[in-house]
């Protein structure tokens, strides 16, 4: 026997699902008023009526769009309903829709036992009454069994009414207050894209706004200076402004659109995973997303007093990039303790010295995804789902704000990485002598206020002031002097330690190399002989065997580089011989990359440099040919390399000219592109493994540079050749007889 059977479903599935999708009251509250703001409405009001006791109840009030019987039947009173999922925006204002999922009626469930709500269209004569009694919804009971009552009922106004009374919860004036905080936090702080006209027909108005109003009892819960003070007093005033944008087709770029410490930067392509790319690709997930960030940087000296304060305490509970999905915040994300960019904890490793901590930016990330198909929030409205969007999101809006923040640290005239050098004390120099004379300044205002203007006084306020000056500025270049010499001896350390660490490897790779390929090889001839017919397999031993010869020579020309660097005499050395044992070593390993090695040495001149490390000339070799793998992988021409040897016009320097096909070197970043930790590859998502952070620190020509000035040379970019985009040029004092 068959039979057709059908689901049903009990009534208490409407208590369990009030329970279950709508957490906390102040959620169930903001759902509410997210539905207002679905219905086209402007303001909305919320009253408290006795916020405790079995007479308490909650009324919240809109002047939206209101709602027909077949919006009751087919939306409010149908579960799961689809009417948002068809009608991503709303009628009037095209408002992307906020309460998406159909829970609004669990979320008056949750707040209290009966719900009445009376509702009216614009064009309707008569409005609506439902009542809900949520205490009828028992186990055991059928759905369809408990009634709902719908009567029309005659109104004088446009909107809906909710009432909810036997309220669930007590609501006192700091939870009443926290809640309206919450709902506030709902609205943009400021502006992120720039308000543009619309020439949709279908749009009768502009959107006014939304305003929300919470009343206890009839008196007003009024704190819109909070929003005042932050325009006016806090965000005016904050030096630095990112910004980020991702369009519809996944493309990302970061710009820095007001910077007091220097110049702006124009908008420029950014990408987490493709940091060294000119021009990367777009992200396969992620779209429609703007930024607007102000970063704050927390010193008394940048700041007035009162303004300096005020920053710090409002950053201090509210600091963060909030996350704002179709116009509505979206919790926890920008929360005091929420690090879901993970600039608290990138920040405590310490990777780099800019300010990135959450307490130094107040920001809004905007995403527009109307059917929620990208961006989808969990059922409990707390966080979003972790979908491949939002992983992208995180990173590329982490990338962009370490990127920014890091140039204005540098812009300031601070370090920018671990180790890296301490500004010059010449750079602070006016500075220093700028507050000291401003501070002597002011005290001497302060003491002669309340006390005659003698001369003599007056010329003892002077020298005051002045030796004030003199002792500050003394003590700060011992204090930067001290910086200096301390960053220098770290960096030392950091590079003999990678120095033992290269040595150590390639002198055991070389002691087991040797017997390694020669049992390869026998392996190689067995395998061979068994499979004679396989040319698969023949075409696959052969590139086995030839990268097995690049690893070799790779090897062997590091051996010889540590071991030139163990006899720790100086001596001169022949910069052909250099040029051409670095042809040998590494061509084989350039050709694995794509690219070519062109060299071009005298036929009788050694070319002898002023004594120094035969490691050093090597050193220099390697670090412009990885930097030009790099430039070349970003450009999309041919991979060639041209190193020349040669000797100056004035015969009293050798010369080295080492060319690429990269990505050039632009104009404006020329005079510093030798400073230690100057990169132009934006930095790493926070989500990146530690070794992918410490890639592209810059560390590669301030080593080149600091080589070539001991040496009394000097070293610079050049115009290229022809074919060639990028060219640096090297002089070292040559070989003198008393050498």
């Amino acid at each position: 026997m068959t039979e057709e059977l059908y689901f049903h479903a009990d009534a208490a599935i409407i208590n369990r699902l009030g329970r279950e999708l709508v957490a906390k009251q102040e959620t169930a509250l903001i759902e509410l008023i997210k539905n207002a703001y679905d219905a086209d409405a402007n303001k909305v009001t919320v009253s408290f009526f006795g916020r405790e006791g079995p007479s308490a109840a909650l009324e919240i009030q809109d002047d939206g769009e209101g709602m027909n019987r077949s919006d009751m039947l087919d939306g409010f009173l149908r579960l799961a309903s689809d009417l948002k999922v068809q009608n991503p925006t709303s009628p009037k204002y095209r408002r992307a829709r906020a309460g998406r999922k159909g829970i609004g009626r669990f979320s008056t469930q949750r707040l209290g036992d009966r719900l009445t709500l009376t509702t009216q269209t614009r064009d309707a004569m008569i409005g609506l009454q439902l009542v809900a009694d949520w205490t009828q919804f028992k186990p055991g009971k059928q759905l369809g069994d408990v009634v709902v009552t719908l009567t029309e009922v005659p109104l004088s106004r446009q909107g809906t009414t909710l009432r909810i009374e036997g309220l669930h919860d007590q609501w006192t004036l700091a939870q009443i207050r926290s809640c309206w905080r919450s709902v506030l936090a709902l609205q943009q702080p400021f502006p992120v894209r720039p308000i543009e006209a619309r020439s949709d027909s279908n749009i009768k108005s502009l959107d006014p706004g939304f305003e929300v109003q919470f009343l206890d009892g009839g008196s007003l819960f009024d704190h819109a200076t909070v929003i005042a003070d932050m325009q006016s007093e806090i965000l005016a005033h904050l030096p630095v402004i990112i910004e980020l944008r991702v369009d519809e087709d996944g493309f990302a770029k970061w710009r820095v659109s007001k910077n007091a410490f220097g110049p702006k930067r124009d908008w420029r392509p950014i990408h987490h995973d493709h940091r060294h790319a000119s021009d990367p690709p777009p992200y396969s997930s992620l779209r429609n997303v703007a930024m607007k960030a102000y970063h704050v940087i927390l010193d008394p000296s940048l700041l007035p007093s009162l303004v300096f304060t005020r920053v710090r305490d409002t950053l201090g509970k509210e600091g963060g990039i909030r996350l704002y999905r179709n116009g509505f915040r979206v919790p926890p994300y920008g929360e005091p303790g929420n690090d879901w960019l993970r600039l608290d904890e990138n920040y405590s490793r310490r990777n780099v010295l800019a300010p990135i901590t959450n307490k130094n930016f107040f920001g809004v990330i905007e995403v527009q995804d109307p059917e929620g198909l990208v961006f989808e929030e969990h059922t409990s409205r707390e966080g979003l789902i972790e979908t491949p969007a939002f992983s992208e999101l995180k990173d590329v809006t982490s990338a962009s704000l370490i990127t920014a923040a890091t140039e204005i640290q540098s812009d300031r005239g601070r370090k920018t990485h671990t180790s890296a050098p301490s500004p010059r004390p010449e750079t602070t120099a006016v500075l220093s002598e700028a507050r000291a004379a401003m501070r002597a300044a002011r005290e001497a205002i302060e003491r002669t206020t309340d006390s005659s203007n003698s001369p003599e006084k007056q010329q003892a306020i002077i020298k005051a002031a002045d030796a004030e000056r003199i002792i500050e500025a003394e003590e700060k270049r011992i204090v930067s002097e001290r910086a200096l010499l301390a960053d220098e001896a770290a960096m030392l350390r950091l590079l003999s330690s990678i120095g033992m660490t290269t040595a150590e490897f390639s002198h055991e790779t070389g002691m087991a190399f040797e017997a390694f390929r020669l049992d390869l090889e026998r392996v190689f001839e067995t395998a061979l002989a068994a499979r004679p017919g396989d040319s698969n397999f023949r075409d696959q031993a052969e590139r086995a065997s030839q990268a097995l010869m690049r690893l070799d020579t790779l090897t062997a020309y590091l051996n010889a580089t540590v071991a030139s660097r163990a006899m720790r005499e100086i001596h001169p050395v022949s910069l052909s011989k250099a040029v051409e044992d670095f042809a040998k070593g590494m061509t084989t390993h350039a050709g694995s990359q794509s690219a070519t090695i062109e060299v071009e040495t005298p036929a009788l001149d050694a070319l002898y440099t002023k004594p120094m490390h035969e490691a050093e000339v090597a050193s220099i070799l390697l670090n412009l040919y990885t930097n030009a793998l790099k430039a070349m992988k970003r450009a999309s021409g041919p991979r060639r390399i041209r190193v020349v040897a040669d000797r100056s016009d004035d015969k009293d320097a050798v010369r080295l000219q080492f060319c690429d096909t990269g990505d050039g070197v632009p104009e404006n970043v020329r005079t510093r592109i030798f400073d230690a930790f100057f990169t132009t590859q934006s930095a790493a998502a926070t989500s990146a493994p530690d070794v992918e952070l410490a890639k592209g620190t810059g560390l590669g020509l301030w080593i080149v540079d600091q080589i070539v000035k001991n040496a009394g040379g000097e070293i610079s970019v050049s115009d290229a050749p022809p074919g060639y985009s990028t060219c640096f040029e090297l002089r070292i004092p040559t070989e003198v007889p008393n050498d």
